[in-house]
């Protein structure tokens, strides 16, 4: 596999509508008067992959297309199947809302399809609407399929929570033609927006509850991930004074509850006012509801009040102070996400002729932006630089959030991995292009040195009791639909978003001896689930990807490819 960088604007030259494919044709380049070669186009995606150990395996948006005029495959015939989502689960089984298929010798087969995952799915799982149409033709200018599939309503919420694809009515798109004079699989990828690892769907699902963790870790988590500021009763705070001001209550606390219970109705005099100055002497005063000059002490403080309060009073003050600031941390914190992109694009074409030269592989891909927690907002990033520089954005990313998490290497981020391929092949020419827009694991083994919850000094649980609000999605939710399970990210996650893969192959017709064959009835694949591929020799790689776009491409003669040997 070879990385490189885009042709540029040629490559993306024209938009693909998954209009009927009869008038789509008049589009296309023209053919050769007289047949100079067969062969086949074929693409398979999956829009977005989440797998949680065994315990959740999702693919939305799965789709698959080969369209042929090859004789090695029987009579020409134009295929395309789309499953809206497939569901696999040791607790759950297999679900899905079922698959929508064209296939055709001659006239157009279109279909449609939309779904709403409620009622099928359990919504923790996956909730939103799921759309797409399809059309197959063969004709005298050849077989072609096309597809436009996309995301409706509100958008995406998957998997607890823990990620959100927002709405995007033409996410994806593809093509296939198999013509006289070529073989062509097109692909193209719209995401509006994407929300990754939302913290308190994360945290919950990894058995550490942002409720239970202790007080001085909430802090650490908004120093690490870069937030600056917190709105406490109705002011926005600035974090460095909330660490500061928790660390000393959190002080406070441990002297305040280290007095007998029979002694909380005691004034707050004599050794334990001492104690408390050295432990806490910044924020004593405010607890009181006074405040303490450079030269006072504890007792001077006290006297100014007029009233010395007992040590159970004092105590319910702290809570308070605690309880105003959990307020804006919580939900702050819970409601963060660990990365956010915008404006995902890609276009790709893989085109076969009866020559290397004339082939084409290429693809185009871009993030309009990527912002990781508060930390950092990366802008126009071209998905096809050189690796090194990919691999380096990627590392990038990863260290920024395991560094602000505090977790030690609990997630890996890819940004990009692209396959450009023109090569012979038998008699055959084969062109390939391949794409993984985003990839993110979750490992849960790589966590170093967290606190367990319910271990290090006081919780917000503790603090609030049955006033702590419902954090962490539909995480929780999602547990007891799997059966109670808890910490079901333990298992390990990995998240494939923007997988597509594009295939030609052709070859001229002398280079043929044809034989006949039954013509197939269905989309061909092999028993491992593959498609077919024409001519003899190896095998098509697998394909997986995910995928949709309000755009494809159609690429100019005029782009040359780039050549890969292997």
């Amino acid at each position: 596999m070879r990385m490189k960088r885009l042709l540029g604007a040629a490559t993306a030259a024209a938009v693909i509508a998954a209009g009927p494919l009869s008038a789509a044709a008049s589009a296309e380049e023209p053919t050769a008067a007289l047949p100079t070669g067969v062969g086949s186009g074929l693409v398979r995606s999956t829009l977005l992959g989440v797998d949680v150990g065994n315990l959740v395996n999702l693919d939305i948006l799965d789709d698959e297309s080969f369209s042929t005029i090859d004789p090695v495959n029987g009579q020409p015939v134009s295929s395309a199947v789309l499953n809206p989502l497939k569901l696999t689960s040791s607790v759950l089984g297999p679900l899905s809302l079922g698959s929508v298929a064209t296939s055709t010798t001659g006239a157009e087969d279109r279909k449609t399809v939309n779904t709403n995952t409620a009622g099928n799915i359990p919504l923790p799982v996956v909730n939103g609407l799921l759309n797409g149409t399809l059309s197959s033709i063969v004709d005298g200018d050849g077989a072609r399929s096309s597809l436009l599939a996309g995301v409706g309503g509100g958008g995406l919420d998957v998997v607890g929570g823990l990620l959100d694809l927002g709405k995007s009515p033409e996410a994806m798109t593809f093509t296939t033609n198999a013509a006289p004079a070529r073989a062509q699989g097109l692909r193209g990828l719209n995401i509006p927006s994407l929300e990754l690892l939302n913290l308190g769907a994360l945290l919950e699902g990894l058995g550490l509850p942002l409720g239970d963790l202790p007080l001085t870790d909430l802090t650490g988590l908004l120093e690490g991930l870069g937030v600056d500021s917190v709105p406490v009763a109705g002011e926005d705070m600035p974090t460095g004074d909330i660490v500061d001001t928790v660390a000393e209550l959190v002080e406070g606390l441990d002297v305040l509850e280290s007095v007998p219970a029979d002694d909380l109705d005691l004034p707050l005099t004599g050794e334990l006012c001492g104690t408390l100055e050295g432990a806490v002497g910044g924020v004593l005063g405010g607890v009181l509801g006074g405040g303490m000059g450079n030269t006072e002490d504890c007792t001077t403080a006290l006297d100014a009040e007029g009233e010395i309060p007992v040590v159970g009073e004092l105590l319910d003050n702290v809570d308070g102070l605690l309880e105003g600031i959990l307020g804006g941390v919580l939900p702050t914190l819970d409601g963060l996400n660990l990365l956010e992109a915008r404006d995902i694009k890609a276009g790709m074409v893989a085109t076969a002729t009866d020559s290397v030269d004339s082939s084409v592989a290429d693809v185009v891909a871009s993030i309009g932006s990527l912002e990781v927690a508060n930390l950092d907002v990366l802008n126009d990033i071209d998905l096809t630089e050189d690796v090194d520089v990919l691999t380096g954005l990627g590392d990038t990313v990863t260290n920024l959030l395991n560094t602000g998490l505090g977790f030690g290497d609990l997630l890996d981020v890819d940004l990009l991995e692209i396959e450009e391929l023109v090569a012979p092949d038998g008699d055959y020419t084969k062109a390939l292009s391949s794409l993984t827009a985003l990839g993110v694991g979750i490992k849960p083994l790589g966590l170093v040195g967290i606190a367990q919850a319910g271990s290090g000094g006081p919780t917000a649980r503790g603090i609030l009791g049955s006033d702590l609000p419902v954090l962490g999605g539909d995480m929780v939710n999602l547990e007891n639909v799997l059966g109670g399970a808890t910490s079901i990210l333990t298992e390990g996650v990995d998240i494939q978003v923007g997988q597509l893969a594009s295939e030609g192959f052709f070859t001229p017709v002398a280079a043929l001896t044809p034989t006949p064959v039954d013509p197939p009835a269905k989309v061909v694949t092999t028993p491992d689930g593959k498609l077919p591929r024409t001519g003899g020799g190896s095998t098509l790689p697998a394909a997986l990807a995910v995928l949709l776009a309000s755009t494809a491409v159609v690429i100019r003669r005029a782009v040359r490819p780039e050549k890969v040997e292997r």
